[in-house]
């Protein structure tokens, strides 16, 4: 099968890190033929409300519903789940990073769902949190004096719980969906890219594909710095990680503990080879300027990836780690996802 691969360096790229006209790996963003006059209301953005089992209270989600969802009632359409970053919400992707624009300028026949999924970096962490302390003063919050109590406090951090099976299931049960994994993707940014990846490689069986920007996929990647082929080192201790960098690095390390097998257990390359080729279709991209220079990491994912003969779409190019690159490139993730999902039955 044909790798679909685009590695794009700062000499090759425009100011906005996109890559040549028609080169393979980067999805095309060309709008698909305009539905029929019949089925012309209009795209729309709304927020929703639902209680999660996993978490023990309810979350928001935002939702966009593509052109003609309105008018076409006994039409099915594919999801996409699109996930934020640490210190985000569930207004980003629209009010920030302008999916909505995207999708319509795409033509993108589906649903988009963005869910709030807090500080949890989307796994079921064996972290402990009160309830009832945390809304107290913020006590086990990233950033308890930054985050609104009322909405990221939670009973219980199961979040790989909460989206790949309380919202799944909600979002089935309230939308016109093609509810089987054909019909379903999910994407995200930073925190929510790394969340996209693993949650779509632990259910295979739940998402045909997944897609993340200036993910943190590799968190076992150790370097060197910058990235050089053939020479990755990985963690093979996590229970110091915590005490080698600032606050998200000691937030990684609360959320994910100290069991190198737990980190393994949700670590990209590893759930890749296990699954093996052909199962989740991937894409993923990052800014060679990253503020967390992430760039190498996902540099080594694709090598690693490559070595397993597992095929994966890829750019790198200028760009740090904010919307200014997201907004450029969620037009290339949502076509990836739409070119790799069932279309609308």
């Amino acid at each position: 099968m044909k790798r679909l691969l685009l590695v794009c360096l700062a000499v090759a790229c425009s100011p906005k890190g996109q890559g040549p006209a028609g080169s393979a790996g980067d999805p095309p963003s060309s709008p698909r033929p305009a539905e029929p006059a019949a089925a012309a209301t209009p795209s729309r953005v709304v927020t929703e409300h639902f209680h999660s089992d996993a978490l023990g209270v309810d979350k928001a989600v935002v939702v966009y519903l593509p052109r003609g969802y309105d008018s076409q009632p006994a039409r099915r359409w594919p999801v996409f789940y699109y996930l934020h970053g640490l210190g985000g919400n569930e207004n980003n992707w629209v009010k920030t990073g302008k999916l909505d624009a995207a999708a319509d300028q795409l033509g993108l026949a589906a649903i988009v769902v963005m869910p709030d999924g807090d500080d949890g970096f989307y796994l079921d962490s064996r972290a402990p949190i009160d309830y009832d302390q945390c809304m107290k003063d913020g006590t086990g919050l990233f950033a308890p004096g930054h985050e609104p109590r009322d909405t990221a406090c939670v009973h219980a951090r199961n979040y790989e719980t909460y989206i790949a099976k309380d919202l799944v299931g909600w979002v089935d049960g309230h939308y016109h969906t093609i509810a089987r994994r054909e019909g379903r993707a999910v994407a995200g940014l930073s925190m929510g890219g790394f969340g996209a990846m693993e949650l779509a490689l632990r259910h295979p069986d739940e998402f045909a594909a997944a897609g993340s920007h200036s993910g943190a996929i590799a968190l076992l990647y150790r370097g060197p710095r910058p990235f050089a082929p053939g020479k990755a080192e990985l963690l093979t201790d996590v229970s110091g990680f915590g005490q080698a960098g600032g606050p998200i690095v000691a937030w990684i390390q609360t959320v994910f503990g100290n069991d190198l097998a737990e980190w393994k257990a949700h670590d990209v390359v590893e759930l890749a080879g296990k699954l093996g080729p052909g199962k989740v279709a991937l894409y993923f991209d990052c800014g060679t300027e990253d503020d967390f220079a992430l760039h190498d990491n996902v540099q080594y994912v694709h090598e690693a990836l490559d070595a397993r003969h597992i095929e994966h779409a890829f750019f790198i190019g200028p760009g740090k780690h904010d919307f200014a690159f997201w907004s450029v490139r969620v037009a290339s993730s949502l076509a990836f996802l739409r070119d790799h999902t069932a279309k609308p039955q």
